[in-house]
């Protein structure tokens, strides 16, 4: 064989090696991108009310070997009407999972498109009726087919798929929530990688090549994170925090969502006038779904229809309410069970899928709405009696308790180990709360399962604690229970007129029960809570806030004694304290600390904006340096590298440095030899570069000619004594090195300047 033939040969072969290369890098790229949004996906199946996560993970493996196996056997047509038929499965299982089924596409299709909209500007996979069914639906497709196309290099392709299923998830609001800025990037810069390695691999590029994608993933993701948004990973953390979270603000928001935060403190402004038959907790919103750290209202909302408000099944009491706005509000309160809105409000207010009230626009200061409830007044011995025989729809949706530990079942039960009834159960965790645990605004909020924390780890808290403890616990029982938010009856001014704050915010339990419906429970200590809410009003009043009283509640009691006994069919007393059947034959145990209140001066919050963070920051001082910013830091860095080299900068560097210095000694030859090669870097980058055909002397002696120092020949003498004579002295060795020093001196301006 020829030499021309083995260097072909050798050539062609490391062409296949790096193409085989730059496709093992392709295909890792699409399966970093794929592996952004699967991790988003099995985010989701981790929190406790979802679910299935072992059925997405074999519905992965499954659709990965699919496309596996299929993309040596079939065309691509025939893919796409199989990723086709996979996304319509996947659509009707969910529809089949919904409480109308497949019935829902000839009646409420055009709901459905609004939904899925919905779905892509905000609206949480978690607030579906069924989220298991959806993920797991809408997971195949786009694992099957990317996975397909990438191994028949359809980079782009692939990319295109699996950027689209990772963009839906981004727009419904779960990637950012769940992921965070930094695995998002990792699988956008994932496609990219995908993309320009799959296009390396088809045109036969070199590694050489690669420092430009570099620059093109190292620029993506620091443009991207430029600080001009608040909570860019480029924005170090400002002292002072931005100061503390209301119980209002966390829980009454109406956006479907009630995050639980850490230390809170009370508005004292005004919120609502309102004028009613009997004073009543006035609910804003109720929610079924809890993710362990943030509660859920899922389902739709629909225009007001009075046939979408269900009376309660059993006794009820007419409950007139007319609501005076006094501060710009969205919410809606009405007391438990809302059954007719009157007016032109109608027109404005939409139903939630809890049977809740909700204002599609904004009131003003000055508006009215009135509103008719259906109270449950049922007894005691009624709800005693009461079985657990519950409707299918209320079963499956308020006693979802997936994720709680053994632990907290454990205690659970032996908290309720003498209830013979479900209201009995639910009474005994009322008390056993409201005796055992203490009541106050200063509390950092825990990381994992909040309920749990609470129950098993945590002495104090506030009312969304306390609900939130009582609800998983009955859930843990089978028995449906539902996280309620609103305001308690408010500041009485007349016989039917209550003044209602910001202070009166907050948080309480659903209990459902047989012929009866949803009643009232309230496992947070009512002395201490009270106490805390006339606190903030009577600091208020004195420090001269605005806004904190009307006219007929600058004289009127702020609060009044609770009744030491609960009278049977009473929903709230006057003044808005807890009012519950209590059962005489379960005796709570109580700590010695139990119904103490704790009220902060200066309180801080551990997570001001609401959101689903670890809820660890105390919002002061500068703090670590985020570790988004590290990372965007680095890979800016690399970029910078990278694009160096690109543009030969790094070359030219290095040159640079090798002109300026000689390094360390060896023996007269090398150092000579290194001189030489100093003078040669020099005088190509302010000549010419020498010759093939030129030795060093020679090309020294001809740019003498052109302006360079004579004294420089000395240096060419020196290399040939050194290279083909009788050798140099260290004398000589550094006669020549300091000439070169000159030399780079006097084409250096700055360092011209020094001499």
């Amino acid at each position: 064989m020829s030499t021309v033939d083995r260097l072909g040969g050798r050539f062609a072969s490391d062409a296949e090696s790096q193409s085989s290369r730059f496709r093992v890098l392709a295909l890792a790229g699409v399966a970093g991108l794929t592996a952004t949004y699967l991790a988003v996906l099995f985010e989701l199946t981790s929190v406790p009310s979802v679910g299935g996560t072992p059925e997405l993970a074999i519905l992965v493996v499954g659709s990965v070997a699919a496309g596996y196996a299929l993309s040596r056997t079939i065309g691509e047509r025939v893919a796409a009407l199989l990723t086709v038929a996979i996304v319509l499965a996947g659509g009707l299982a969910y529809l089949l999972a919904t409480p109308l089924g497949v019935a829902s596409l000839t009646t409420r299709g055009g709901r459905i498109l609004v939904d899925s909209y919905a779905l892509l500007t905000g609206w949480r996979v978690l607030k579906l009726v069924e989220p298991t069914v959806w993920i797991l639906g809408f997971a195949p497709a786009p694992v099957f087919v990317t996975t397909y196309l990438a191994l028949r290099r359809r980079y782009v392709a692939a990319v295109g798929v699996g950027g689209l299923a990772l963009a839906i998830l981004i727009m419904t609001g779960d990637a950012p929530v769940l992921l965070g800025r930094v695995p998002l990037l990792f699988g956008a810069v994932s496609g990219i990688a995908a993309i320009g390695f799959g296009e390396l691999e088809r045109r036969g590029g070199t590694l050489k090549q690669v420092d430009v994608l570099i620059v093109l993933f190292a620029a993506m993701l620091v443009v991207s994170s430029v600080p001009v948004l608040p909570g860019s990973p480029l924005l170090l953390p400002r002292a002072g925090g931005e100061g503390a979270a209301t119980v209002e603000g966390s829980l009454t928001a109406e956006t479907g969502r009630a995050p639980i935060v850490g230390s809170i403190e009370l508005s004292p402004e005004v919120r609502f006038r309102v004028e009613a038959d009997q004073g009543q907790y006035w609910r804003v919103a109720s929610y079924d779904r809890f993710t362990g750290q943030t509660w859920l209202r899922s389902g739709e909302n629909r225009d007001y229809s009075p046939s979408l408000l269900d009376e309660p099944p059993g006794e009820t009491a007419r409950v007139s309410q007319t609501f005076e706005v006094l501060s710009p509000a969205k919410v809606m309160p009405a007391a438990n069970q809302p059954v007719e809105v009157r007016g032109d409000v109608r027109e404005y207010t939409q139903v939630t899928m809890n049977g809740g009230l909700k204002s599609s626009v904004r009131f003003r200061e000055g508006d009215r709405y009135s509103v008719v409830s259906a109270v449950p007044t049922a007894d005691e011995e009624t709800l005693r009696e009461s079985d657990a025989n519950y409707p299918s729809r209320v079963e499956a949706r308020y006693t979802e308790a997936q994720g709680l530990s053994d632990e907290f079942t454990t205690e659970t039960e032996r908290i309720v180990s003498d209830a013979e009834s479900p209201y009995e159960t639910a009474v005994a965790i009322e008390d056993w709360l409201e005796s055992n645990k203490d009541y106050s605004l200063d509390v950092d909020r825990p990381s994992g399962n909040v309920a749990e924390k609470f129950l098993l780890e945590m002495d104090a808290g506030y009312c969304t604690y306390y609900a939130t403890t009582m609800v998983m616990m009955l859930r843990s029982q089978d028995i449906p229970a539902r996280f309620a938010v609103g305001y308690t009856a408010g500041q009485q001014v007349e016989d039917n007129e209550w003044v209602v704050r910001g202070s009166d915010s907050h948080a309480w339990v659903e209990v459902y029960f047989e012929d009866v419906g949803w009643v009232k429970f309230d496992p947070t200590p009512a002395d201490p809570r009270q106490s805390a809410e006339v606190a903030s009003v009577q600091d208020a009043r004195a420090s001269g806030a605005e806004n904190v009283d009307v006219d007929e509640s600058e004289d009127a009691p702020l609060t009044t004694t609770p009744e030491t006994t609960p009278t049977p069919n009473e929903t709230v007393a006057p003044n808005g304290s807890n009012q519950t059947f209590r059962n005489p034959d379960i005796a709570p145990t109580t700590s010695p600390g139990g119904g103490n209140v704790t009220l902060q001066t200066q309180p801080t919050v551990t997570n001001g904006s609401g959101g689903d963070g670890d809820g660890d920051g105390d919002g002061g001082g500068s703090g670590p340096i985020p570790r988004e910013t590290i990372v965007v830091a680095l890979v800016a860095l690399v970029g910078l590298a990278a694009g160096a080299h690109r543009s030969g900068a790094t070359d030219r560097a290095l040159r640079t440095a090798k002109i300026h210095w000689h390094g360390g000694r060896v023996d007269p030859t090398t150092d000579v030899e290194r001189a030489v090669s100093r003078l040669e870097l020099l005088l190509a980058r302010e000549y010419r570069p020498r010759r093939v055909d030129e030795s060093p002397p020679a090309y020294i002696e001809a740019l003498t000619l052109a302006g360079l120092d004579e004294d420089a020949t000395r240096v060419g003498e020196l290399y040939e004594h050194a290279v083909y004579g009788d050798g140099v002295t260290s004398a000589e060795a550094d006669e020549a090195i300091a000439i070169v020093d000159d030399v780079v001196r006097a084409h250096t301006p700055l360092l011209r300047r020094l001499r």
